[in-house]
């Protein structure tokens, strides 16, 4: 896995079945790893193809969440005041 950010480490269940279909994808951590790096590319990058994707998947009620990031304003970031 690429990169020196600072990580947490996650601990999921998942069902015999869900395992089995994303096996085929590849080894479970790395198909894993690169769908959640997806995922954070669609609530980061407006415009992505990720972006369709994700509110696809979850919705919309995400981006009220959002705002344009400073230092980079091409992109987006968490509301600054904590998850919610």
């Amino acid at each position: 896995m690429p990169d020196a950010k600072k990580r947490v480490v996650l601990t999921i269940e998942l069902d015999v079945e869900t395992v089995e279909l994303l096996g085929v994808l590849g080894k479970l951590e790395s198909v894993l790893y690169t769908l959640a790096g997806h995922a954070g590319e669609g609530v980061s990058r407006p415009g992505s193809w990720e972006r369709g994707w994700l509110i696809q998947v979850v919705g919309e009620e995400f981006l009220s969440r959002l705002e344009q990031n400073p230092e980079v304003p091409f992109l987006e970031r968490p509301k600054r005041g904590g998850l919610q």
